[in-house]
């Protein structure tokens, strides 16, 4: 009598946390997800026909294993009735699962058990060595007669049918960790405008928010080859919005801190920097309260939550070695702008200090993804990201006096503001002085 015996080692599992049994480890969310998209394909041989039984060893990764082949089997018309557990495949006792096996009824069994058991097992039966990683099958056919039947030296009583070796569930924990980075990104923001609730009249509290939405917008930008577009071309448009409300007060809080600083500068004017501050402040908190900015909030919250890739990244997974990729060419690209960066060109200046930041933030972020020497890089983005800072907050503040003097203000504020644009403008003429005589 002959039936066939389909061996599989159950897929990637947690590390487990100290002191917890091995029996109770579970399947990790990258192995659950490897499975999920390549069973399919593993099965594509499984003779169909005949009566099948599902066994899998009672531990926890096993059993949840024995459940995603289960679902992947009645997507394919077959059906095994109940996961039955069985002792030995936990117990590694081959002599009782090949008794086990004799007796039942079925024509096909499925065995989801543990290494060495799998490996062993399909040496003993078939002769062939094949190491089998986590999530992989062998389907052998045996005759069952043979078993209980002393055989000559080299013969087997199972013949190889086939094999389908495991998933690389490496390439989905590297979705996993882009996930968890988002997620993590997102709640840092919800928390920063919390802090800035709590305490607006603290500028850090609104600049802590704004590099947090910074942050997040880079990220979710760099991940843009790989989500659904429409998916992050929304959350990039609500996180912009939210943004884009906030720009004026953080520009007034840095005008406000560089006249507080400055030897020219009056009371009256240190006073008016600041009411200017204060009144956008309140105008801003206004507008973060608001049921849009709420409704925009929590809109970009359920996107990240449920992050959607692109239907190959769910069959394929993500190599890490391709996130690199993006992020090499990221710098390679921020580089090459900085060599022909010409500071004159104040939209081309703007441009290269966000994708700075950019970089900085996907280094510093994505690190255990793109490796440890992007810290380096972060540093040196680091660097880059506050020199062009510095200009362009130079002309930022040329525009708002600019905007000041065009204003009904008291004559000593408007000296003031006059001495202080020519400083920022100095500070401009020196730096593209400079840059011309490096040419």
């Amino acid at each position: 009598m002959a039936k066939t015996l389909i061996l599989m080692r159950h897929g990637k599992a947690c590390a487990g946390e100290e002191g917890q049994p091995d029996f109770d480890r579970e399947l990790s969310e990258p192995g659950r997800r490897s499975l999920k998209a390549t069973l399919a394909d593993s099965l594509a041989q499984l003779d169909t026909r005949g009566s099948f039984a599902l066994w899998s060893s009672p531990a926890i990764r096993a059993m949840q294993t024995a459940e995603l082949l289960k679902r992947a089997l009645d997507d394919k018309g077959v059906k095994t009735g109940d996961v039955v557990e069985a002792e030995s495949l936990w117990d590694q006792d081959e002599a009782s699962f090949l008794q086990a096996l004799s007796e039942s009824d079925a024509d096909t069994v499925f065995a989801v058990g543990h290494n060495p058991f799998v490996e062993s097992l399909t040496e003993k039966l078939t002769g062939a060595v094949i190491p089998c990683a986590t999530g992989g099958l062998v389907c052998i056919r045996i005759d069952t007669d043979a078993l209980a039947q002393p055989t000559e030296e080299d013969a087997f009583a199972g013949r190889l049918l086939w094999f389908a070796q495991g998933p690389v569930s490496q390439d989905w924990k590297t979705l996993v960790q882009i996930e968890e980075t988002l997620k993590g990104a997102e709640a840092t923001m919800r928390h920063r405008l919390e802090a800035f609730m709590a305490d607006p009249d603290d500028i850090e509290t609104m600049h802590k928010f704004r590099v947090s939405i910074r942050t997040l917008r880079s990220l979710v930008a760099f991940v843009k080859p790989w989500q659904q577009a429409d998916q992050n071309a929304e959350t990039q448009a609500l996180l912009k919005s939210v943004v884009a409300h906030t720009s004026r007060l953080r520009e007034l809080d840095v005008f406000a801190q560089q006249a507080a600083s400055s030897q020219t500068s009056s009371t009256e004017l240190v006073e008016f920097c600041e009411a200017q501050a204060a009144g956008e402040r309140a105008r801003v908190k206004k507008i973060l309260e608001s049921k849009s900015t709420t409704k925009a909030l929590k809109r970009v919250h359920s996107l990240i939550k449920d992050l959607k890739w692109k239907r190959r990244l769910e069959d394929e997974g993500l190599p890490a070695c391709v996130v690199r990729a993006r992020f090499d060419a990221l710098v390679t690209g921020l580089e090459q702008d900085l060599e022909d960066l010409t500071l004159a060109d104040v939209e081309l200046t703007h441009d290269v200090r966000k994708k700075a930041k950019r970089a900085r933030y996907a280094a510093e972020n994505f690190k255990p993804i793109v490796g440890a020497d992007a810290v380096g890089v972060a540093k040196g983005m680091t660097a880059h990201q506050d020199n062009l800072g510095a200009i362009c907050d130079a002309r930022v503040n040329i525009d708002l006096i600019n905007g000041f003097l065009e204003q009904d203000v008291p004559e000593v504020v408007a000296w003031d503001l006059t001495l202080l644009r020519a400083q920022n403008e100095m500070f401009l003429y020196t730096l593209l002085r400079s840059e011309q005589q490096d040419l």
